[in-house]
């Protein structure tokens, strides 16, 4: 449990950083926040901490880490991330900028029908397929949202830590290498 001082300390400093990014964005404008490519870098910058983390977790426990280790380590700075990650974007959306999710559903649903459209979608399937998107984007923004979403989201970080594992683990040598 020793490496959790470490990993959690690079959990919380991805999680701050994407909260930056975040708050620059909205205060240059807040349009920005939908855009596909905010998503990507904040994935970005949590997989460098998940990295940085479950390297400076190997170097405490003597510089060697099994596979199951590693993950277990990756897997710790991916949690404590999400939880602080939750924890800042309800402050965002209920304390700093509550008219927030209201302008982002917008702004996404209507670069969806757009997107919709463009693959010929119209009329009833169209209505039908938004007033659904809505929906869900409505209930995404609140309390029950965000942990059902954080909760998904530690299924792909999951995924991504046995990636991040099997290139940070550190094996003793053997005779035989």
């Amino acid at each position: 449990m020793a490496h959790f001082n470490v990993t959690s300390t690079h959990g919380l400093i991805g999680a701050a950083l994407n909260f930056a990014l975040l708050m620059v964005l909205y205060l240059l404008n807040m349009n920005l926040l939908a855009e596909w490519w905010v998503g990507i870098c904040a994935l970005l910058i949590l997989v460098v901490f998940m990295f940085t983390g479950t390297a400076a977790a190997r170097q405490a426990s003597g510089g060697l880490a099994t596979f199951g280790q590693a993950w277990i380590y990756s897997m710790s700075v991916a949690l404590v991330a999400q939880v602080g990650s939750a924890a800042l974007t309800l402050l965002l959306y209920q304390v700093i900028a509550p008219e927030l999710p209201g302008v982002l559903a917008e702004i996404t649903l209507d670069k969806t029908r757009e997107m919709m459209e463009g693959f010929g979608m119209s009329g009833d399937m169209l209505n039908a397929q938004m007033k659904e998107i809505k929906e869900a984007m409505d209930e995404a923004y609140t309390l029950k949202g965000l942990a059902k979403n954080s909760a998904g989201g530690m299924l792909m970080w999951a995924v991504v830590s046995l990636i991040v594992a099997a290139i940070s683990k550190r094996s003793p040598a053997s005779e035989f290498s």
